[in-house]
């Protein structure tokens, strides 16, 4: 008959200890992929803004980031005709330290720093070459998000009494952003809508723009009897007929105004909806494209200021794809792969292992603060690489055995 041994408290705190060690501990690995994934969110946002120079010079933007600053502007809190938009380079240079409001991106704005919306002293450190404060913006435009709040039910993000993951959607006409239950619907939107959403327009815009309620049927709805995929699936097929459809009026698009086509009234292509719409409305890709221009609707766009949806490159999703596509030829992942490229094997080899030996010294080296249960500071870090330096002096010394 066996007989167990019974577990010591010390053994039992040991095991607990190590556990401890196992779920506390990070590896290079780890860090380099949160790196790599915190890139890519920095270049969907940032990547296709100018981080160097400020934007004033250039006028209206199509679509860049922007910030408010609340240190520059404190009266914008209660009032919004005080609040200002700076582009991303002045919030580098010239609001650094400030209570900064991230804006996410807003289209044909003009950055504030240089003019009478920061006051009557001259701020913007990026144009020296204006001597006087400029004049304020009139084409600018603001919502509550200057004043850091969102939503219809006006509140900060992130919410500090919010406990539970927030999940926001951007309207593409107002550009506030919204709550998904907060929203009116026509139908029980789902948060797994988001993968097939390309853009939403909130319950506002779509009853103010009563024109892009005839265009609904491009929409995501459900299906009766279907599931969450093939509600994705309909819409997406429907979306692709009506581009099918339209083929050969982008083509004529694409031509010079001279050359292409006039169409006549009775061309109009803008659908006859089988059924009232209600509420907002989520759009798939490429559902821009079906919007008609004929004659008869080109002026109803301009008459209720919402030209910009006939442009594809104006939406947010085309910003982010010009600003990965920009971070990716930038990217220390990108960057590693072509040093790894342009050296030889038995030098790509030598990389490697030193990779691998830096890894395993930097794992057993946050293992001691996992167990005594002390921060990761920079001078720590520090510490570890001048070490992982001077080691590597010490053996240059070392002759070199060929493999």
């Amino acid at each position: 008959m066996s007989e167990e041994k019974p577990t010591t408290n010390a053994e039992e705190g040991d095991e607990s200890a190590n556990n401890a060690l196992e779920q506390s501990t990070i590896t290079m690995v780890d860090v380099l992929e949160q790196e790599k994934e915190m890139e890519d969110e920095y270049a969907a946002v940032l990547g296709a803004s100018d981080e160097k120079s400020c934007t004033y010079e250039k006028g209206s933007i199509q679509r860049q980031a922007l910030y408010s600053c609340l240190t520059c502007c404190p009266e914008a809190r209660q009032d919004l005709k005080k609040a200002a938009g700076v582009c991303l380079a002045c919030s580098y240079r010239c609001h650094e330290n400030h209570e900064l409001v991230e804006l996410y991106t807003k289209r044909n704005f003009r950055c504030d720093c240089p003019t009478h919306r920061m006051g009557n002293q001259k701020r913007c450190c990026l144009n020296p070459q204006l001597a006087d404060v400029q004049p304020l913006n009139e084409g600018n435009l603001y919502n509550q998000n200057f004043q850091g709040l969102y939503c219809k039910c006006k509140r900060p993000y992130p919410d500090p009494e919010r406990t539970a993951e927030e999940v926001m959607l951007q309207c593409a006409i107002c550009e506030d952003w919204f709550h998904l239950p907060h929203m009116k619907t026509s139908e029980e939107a789902s948060e797994k809508w988001l993968d097939a959403c390309s853009e939403m327009i909130c319950d506002g815009c779509m009853d103010k723009h009563d024109l892009l309620k005839d265009y609904t049927g491009l929409a995501l709805h459900i299906v009766d009897n279907a599931n969450e995929s093939n509600v994705e699936a309909a819409s997406v097929s429907g979306v692709a007929e009506k581009v099918e459809d339209n083929k050969s009026e982008e083509k004529e698009q694409d031509q010079p105004a001279s050359k292409r086509p006039k169409l006549a009234n009775d061309d109009c292509r803008r659908p006859k909806p089988t059924k009232e719409h209600k509420g907002a409305a989520f759009w798939t890709n490429d559902w821009r494209k079906s919007l008609c221009q004929c004659p008869v609707c080109l002026p109803l766009y301009k008459e209720q200021s919402i030209e910009f949806l006939l442009d594809a490159e104006d939406s947010a999703k085309s910003y982010e794809e010009r600003g990965i596509k920009r971070g990716e030829e930038n990217s220390s992942y990108e960057q590693g792969i072509r040093a790894l490229a342009s050296i030889d094997r038995t030098q790509q080899i030598d990389a490697i292992t030193e990779y691998n030996r830096m890894k395993d010294k930097l794992k057993e080296y946050l293992h001691t603060f996992a167990a005594t249960k002390k921060v990761v500071t920079e001078e720590d870090i520090n510490r570890f690489f001048a070490g992982m330096r001077n080691e590597n002096n010490s053996n240059l010394g070392q002759p070199y055995f060929c493999r």
